[in-house]
């Protein structure tokens, strides 16, 4: 509400003259004109004490009011709304009847015109006044302390608020917290309730404004608990808001970025959902102000424990829309982050993001031309595997912890059993020739992925177990894909694919390389551990889950895998001589590969007789039931190496045998000339 023009001055009363009866009402003495001989009557000054015998009089006249300035007292309002509502009430009743008396005397009644229109004025007016009052009271009783005293009204604030009071008063407060750095606990209590209000959301980004939202979060960066509860409530905020933000307000949010803004970027991503667009605009932002110079504009000191870049990361790895658009929108970025860009604590979250680009979006659609999704996720995860050996063949340590490269590994399982026979030297990209029913597959070196693999294996011997179960999964989908078809030399190629697979990652464990008796190290105890839990068990991981392979089936064969690697027969095939990992890596593939045939009547009589190795259901024993723990003879084995041996003359059981041997034994580095050769 505006300040009140000051009344005028009072009049003097008027002096009585000395002839004037008594009672008579004084009347003012007339002022004589001035003369020659009588000078005009001046007040005397008063004494100067500077000598000047003429010095400047205070002015009587008072300031004017600032009208730039606009005020509101809740009380007062309240007082003045109500009082104009009986003004109202009183025009409303009396208008009517002061026009009916002068029209039956036939008088003109067009000057109470004036009356009804300031009745209509004040009918008005008395909203817009409730509603700002309403605000004022919303900023001092609901989102922040109380005050009786006039409350400075910002007009411009209030029309970006679409006059909404819980609006005003949060960006009033989180105006006051860009200056301060302080927050008021009601208000962010407040502000808590709301974050998921779109309509609230919008209009406050809004209202705050781009700029001074970055600089309320640059405000929370190192702050204390009530401005890191602010920071989340802030960012989830600008989450729900972000689809409805306009390209003129995201620009700015992303623009004119001062040496350490792109921490408040960060920041403000962190915590929230957000529009796919809006992420990747801002997450493009704090990358390009990242990679500045200090000429350029950029920080001079990097934070790294206060690291931008790792809270884009993990704001990108919960959109993986947003992740692949960031990776495949720039060719450098994949190298950047896995090369070029070292983070602090920041590595489990590049790789989620990674992940999320590669693994999440697979499909058949689309073409080279006109890249689908999946199409992009198979590019990113080949280039993945080629940046990754590169850097690790030159020295370089892994930005990403080796579970990421496992699962990326895993999901394209069926490209690595396809590259491991083949020579090695294939470029990256997308494979053509795939099925059509499966995803797109990625084009893979076979030392680039022995590479990525054999470190992933040493760094976390865990992952063993997420590889060989992954190819486990695909190699009886693969297998009993052509033996259902009926088609012999379509299942005697699966079976060579799935034996070269098998060798390769039998090979990168780099288990097959110590010698007999060398003692081994705890990794190497680890990794021999994670070997044979699948190859006890792998017959009894499921196989009837969805493709392609995701995180979430990982994680349930790692459990039961781990399991499995508890028990005490595991932790005895730990102290076998490493180089039986090898023939148990043939073994597992054999038995996929006889399993396969017995599903599908490709033994001809033997698939229906008697076989000690075959439960009830027909599938084949695991090596773990063969062997139970305890049990001083396994006659269930015996049988069953007995009956791999003979040839099961009019099948094809012999040639596949043999060919899946050979590809199995060629996948080793030792015939690839690769990296994981035995030096002299």
């Amino acid at each position: 509400m505006s300040q009140p023009v000051p009344d005028p001055l009072p009049t003097p009363p008027p002096v009585a003259r000395p002839d004037q009866p008594s009672g008579d009402p004084a009347q003012p003495a007339p002022t004589p004109l001035p003369t020659p001989d009588r000078p005009e009557n001046r007040p005397t000054p008063p004494p100067s004490g500077t000598g000047d015998p003429d010095p400047a009089r205070p002015s009587q006249t008072p300031k004017p009011a600032n009208w730039n300035y606009s005020g509101i007292t809740p009380s007062e309002m309240t007082r003045f709304e109500r009082d104009l509502g009986r003004l109202e009430t009183a025009l409303g009743i009396h208008e009517p009847r002061i026009r009916q008396a002068l029209s039956q005397l036939h008088l003109d009644t067009s000057a109470l015109t004036a009356l009804r229109e300031m009745g209509n004025w004040v009918s008005s007016k008395r909203p817009e006044l409730r509603r700002r009052n309403e605000t004022i009271q919303s900023m001092t009783t609901t989102w922040g302390a109380d005050s009786p005293d006039m409350i400075p009204f910002d007009e411009s604030l209030y029309n970006r608020s679409s006059s909404n009071p819980d609006v005003y008063a949060a960006a009033a407060q989180l105006a006051e917290t860009a200056k301060t750095g302080k927050i008021d606990e009601k208000t962010l209590a407040e502000l808590e309730k709301r974050i998921h209000d779109p309509a609230f959301a919008t209009t406050l980004m809004h209202a705050l404004g781009a700029t001074k939202f970055r600089e309320v979060m640059d405000r929370t960066v190192n702050g204390d608990k009530s401005l890191t509860r602010l920071q989340v409530a802030l960012s989830k905020v600008l989450g729900t808001a972000s689809p409805r933000l306009d390209a003129n307000w995201r620009k700015e949010f992303t623009s004119g970025l001062k040496p350490q803004d792109h921490q408040a970027l960060s920041k403000a991503i962190k915590h929230g959902s957000f529009d796919s667009s809006f992420l990747l605009q801002v997450a493009r932002a704090i990358d390009t102000q990242d990679r500045k110079s200090t000429a350029q504009g950029g920080a001079a000191l990097r934070d790294f424990h206060n690291d931008p870049i790792v809270d884009m990361m993990e704001a990108l790895s919960r959109n993986p829309a947003a992740a692949q658009d960031f990776f495949a929108g720039d060719p450098t970025a994949l190298q950047h982050f896995l090369t070029e860009r070292p983070t602090l604590n920041g590595k489990a979250t590049v790789g989620k993001a990674v992940e999320a680009a590669t693994t999440v979006f697979r499909d058949h659609n689309g073409s080279a031309q006109h890249p689908s999704r999946g199409f992009t996720s198979a590019l990113l995860a080949s280039n993945f595997a080629k940046v990754q050996a590169d850097h690790l063949l030159k020295g370089g340590k892994s930005a990403v912890p080796a579970s990421t490269s496992a699962l990326i590994l895993a999901a394209y399982i069926p490209d690595i059993n396809y590259a491991a026979p083949r020579s090695g030297l294939r470029p990256t990209g997308v494979r053509t020739d795939g099925d059509p029913h499966d995803p797109w597959g990625a084009e893979f070196a076979t030392d680039s992925v022995r590479e990525v693999m054999k470190y992933a294996f040493n760094e976390d011997p865990k992952t063993v177990a997420t590889l060989m179960a992954a190819q486990t999964t695909w190699a009886d989908r693969l297998l009993n894909r052509t033996a259902a078809s009926g088609d012999s030399a379509s299942f005697t190629g699966a079976a060579k694919q799935i034996g070269a697979g098998f060798g390769l990652i039998t090979d990168a464990t780099g288990l097959a390389e110590i010698a007999t008796g060398q003692r081994r190290d705890e990794v190497q105890e680890q990794k021999i551990k994670e070997f044979m839990a699948v190859v006890n068990t792998a017959l009894a991981i499921p196989q009837t889950g969805g493709w392609p392979i995701t995180a979430g089936v990982v994680g349930a064969w790692t459990g039961m895998i781990e399991d499995a690697a508890k028990t005490e027969v595991n932790k005895n095939q730990a102290v076998y001589d490493a180089n039986v990992a090898k023939a148990r890596g043939e073994f597992l593939a054999t038995q996929l590969v006889a399993q396969a045939m017995f599903n599908h009547g490709l033994f001809g009589k033997d698939a229906h007789g008697s076989l000690s190795f075959r439960k009830p259901d027909g599938s084949l024993m695991t090596l773990e039931e063969m062997t139970p723990e305890g049990a001083v003879q396994h006659p269930e084995l015996t049988d069953y190496e007995n009956w791999l041996l003979d040839d099961h003359k009019g099948t094809i059981w012999k040639e596949t045998r043999d060919e899946l041997s050979k590809a199995y034994d060629r996948s080793f580095s030792k015939y690839q000339g690769g990296t994981n050769e035995e030096k002299p």
